[in-house]
């Protein structure tokens, strides 16, 4: 579930005749151009690509020698001094102004969803390693390709990993060659006791077929993974000792510097110890460099940079409940603690190591979401925010010296604007300021940041409101809940937005991040480990009634929609709270927690036998009797992720409770449902429950 994938496929709809109770049904959806007003909506699409024009300075350069930038505006360059002035124009920056380097983050390798690439060629291109029919490969230039390994089979794997560690662990490699070309690590996966998933496929066939996974669902066997290392000078194999637990997640493998061994980070099953590991390259002897713990569960992949030489590194920590970052040596000694606060820092901006200081962002607003710079030496003093006003600041630009920089700030209804400042971060020139109403020219209505509470009553919860071009307060909408909700991600940006075109349907559209979604600190992200669909619901409960009290608002018209974690929180919402979300839309939900991988589901439920309660109560299969509104149930019937069982497991109970819904099943997608119907189906049935067809 950590990312979604389209199909782009054409789906043929099923439906379900037991499920057809309703006088508007599933079978009534029309194309989406045919419904009212879907020109307007078109017409808005359209014409978000405009959105709002000249706010943001670009390809800064700056000539450190002649204490001056350039940056281009639109498709016009200008230069002003690093003291600041008004920019002048020019035709074009001279060679001496220099494009600032930035740092950049660790890659990853292009793989499909779930998979790891299947080659990888040694830094000095003299060979090749691959993985086939599951053994590692070594094509030598000019020579002929051989067999490092050869007793790999379907359960027994080398060089490739298990589906559930490039979905939930973001495992894309699983070869990995040193920095001098002379060894080669790569994963041993072992699937002998992990039970497969069987999946029909080709639905639209004369004859489909069963596709199958070996999918550790949660309490189920997991694949046990091992790291080995072949030098090619001594032709030699060791075995990376990565520890007794059989049970552990052995992941996020990369060479030290200097070819000496590989890091790697393990954690256990239940994900709240979280070790990062050093192992010799010539014995496989492993060491922990540092251990971080957590009472609910530990980040699985915290932010890590090595400096220059190759000994210390950055580490982020959440060892205070909100991410900050520390400087430490190889050897497991912490050298310092480089940031503080009762905030998360987001990223590594720049780490300038001849001036000693770390470059970064954090959340330290105000409003808990917008980024602001900080800069700090690398002896943890000397910290100080640059950034002023609470408002999202991103586009940064730092000049060579460090004497100054440019930064973009924007808010969801405020126009971007791009300035110079100086080191200590006052302000010394505009260089873009956006102008105009882009969503008038785009005909779309301005969006509201709404600032809400949570259902505890005291914790801030912030949502965009999004209305309709030609709003009026005097008449009342209908409200669409856009629901995720779910740990790992979050739909509210507080960068400028052009809204929601769908509102030029005539409704209102509403989306917030609950609690359970990142980026807020420990005990906000936490805040329903071992309940997923309570907390997180509840608050999406609380922010509808909260909007519903505004008299624009049609409280009897209330729906929700959303896919993945979001069709599960339609579900859920409907179930638990029936007198508010009286329509809604499901995509793809896992209805019930049992249902998915171990490694997503035990990090935030724990496995069933430790949690039955959390498992029950908030299982959407269990609950199904409490359906009172008008739902429409959607799944790719060939989705590898969130499988079609779910739903069909859903749609049992419901019909064992005599429940009338609607579904419609698409034989050709996946998770992600792109068939050229799904818009049609989706807002056929909203606009005719709320009224508006």
């Amino acid at each position: 579930m950590r990312r979604l994938v389209s199909a782009g496929l054409l789906a043929v709809a099923i439906l379900a005749p037991a499920a057809l109770t309703h006088h508007v049904a599933a079978r009534d959806w029309v194309p989406f151009s045919k419904l009212p007003n879907a020109d307007k909506v078109r017409a808005a699409q359209r014409n978000l690509g405009a959105g709002p024009r000249g706010g943001r300075a670009r390809d800064v350069r700056f000539d450190v020698e002649g204490k001056q930038l350039a940056y281009r505006r639109g498709d016009k360059w200008f230069v002003v001094p690093f003291a600041g002035g008004e920019p002048t124009a020019v035709d074009e920056p001279a060679a001496t102004f220099v494009a600032p380097r930035e740092d950049e983050g660790r890659r990853r390798g292009a793989a499909a969803r779930g998979r790891q690439v299947a080659q990888e060629t040694s830094p000095d291109g003299a060979r090749v390693a691959s993985h086939r029919d599951g053994n590692v490969w070594i094509n030598e230039r000019g020579g002929d390709a051989w067999a490092l390994t050869t007793d790999g089979n379907a359960k027994i794997k080398y060089g490739t990993a298990s589906w559930v560690y490039g979905e939930e662990l973001d495992q894309t490699t699983a070869m990995w060659w040193s920095p001098d070309s002379k060894k080669l690590a790569f994963y041993r996966f072992d699937d002998t006791n992990v039970i497969e998933f069987g999946l029909p496929v080709g639905w639209t066939k004369l004859r489909p077929t069963i596709e199958t996974e070996a999918y550790p669902k949660p309490g189920e066997p997991n694949p046990i993974a091992t790291l080995m290392i072949f030098d090619f000078e001594k032709k030699s194999m060791v075995n990376v000792d990565v520890g007794p637990d059989r049970e552990q997640y052995v992941y996020g493998i990369e060479w030290l510097p200097d070819s000496s061994g590989i890091l790697y980070r393990r954690t256990n099953r239940r994900q709240d110890t979280l070790d990062l590991v050093v192992a010799a390259a010539d014995t496989g002897a492993s060491r922990v460099v540092l251990t971080e713990k957590q009472d609910t569960w530990q980040e699985n992949s915290p932010q890590f940079r090595w400096l220059t030489d190759g000994k210390r590194f950055l580490w982020e920590s959440e060892a205070t409940g909100f991410s900050q970052y520390q400087l430490w040596s190889i050897d497991g000694t912490k050298l310092a603690q480089l940031t503080t606060g009762d905030y998360p820092v987001e990223s590594i901006v720049r780490v300038d190591e001849a001036a000693g200081e770390l470059w970064y962002t954090a959340r330290s607003s105000e409003t808990k979401i917008n980024t602001q710079l900080h800069r700090v030496k690398l002896d943890g003093t000397g910290a100080v925010r640059l950034t002023p006003d609470d408002l999202e600041w991103s586009g940064f630009a730092i000049a060579p010296d460090g004497s100054c920089f440019v930064a973009t700030s924007e808010f969801v209804d405020v126009l971007p604007s791009s300035h110079l400042f100086g080191r200590d971060g006052a302000k010394l020139a505009t260089l873009a300021q956006a102008e105009g109403d882009p969503w008038a020219e785009a005909g779309v209505g301005k969006p509201e940041f709404v600032r809400l509470v949570a259902a505890d009553g005291t914790t801030p919860i912030y949502g965009i409101l999004s209305k309709p071009s030609t709003f009026d307060a005097s008449k009342q909408y209908p409200l669409v809940v856009s629901a995720y909700g779910g740990p790992a991600f979050t739909q509210i940006s507080p960068r400028f937005s052009m809204g929601r075109p769908e509102c030029e349907f005539g409704l209102l559209m509403l989306t917030i991040d609950n609690r359970g979604t990142p980026g807020r600190g420990k005990a906000f992200e936490a805040a329903n480990y071992l309940s997923l669909g309570e907390e997180d619901c509840d608050d999406q409960a609380a922010a509808a009634k909260q909007i519903a009290e505004r008299p624009y608002v049609a409280k009897d018209k209330i729906a929700i929609t959303g896919h993945s974690y979001g069709g599960y929180m339609t579900l859920i919402a409907m179930l638990r709270y029936p007198d508010i979300f009286k329509v809604g839309v499901a995509g793809a939900p896992p209805t019930d927690w049992r249902n998915y991988d171990t490694i997503y589901t035990e990090r935030y439920m724990r496995t069933p036998a430790e949690n039955p309660e959390g498992y029950d109560n908030f299982s959407c299969v269990k609950l199904a009797e409490n359906l009172r509104g008008k739902l429409l149930l959607l799944h790719g019937m060939v989705d590898d992720n969130v499988h079609p069982t779910n739903s069909w497991q859903f749609v049992d109970a419901l019909q064992q409770k005599e429940r009338p819904f609607e579904m419609m099943f698409f034989p050709r997608s996946d998770h992600g449902i792109f068939s050229p119907s799904a818009e049609g189906v989706k807002w056929s049935f909203l606009l005719e429950h709320l009224g508006l067809r």
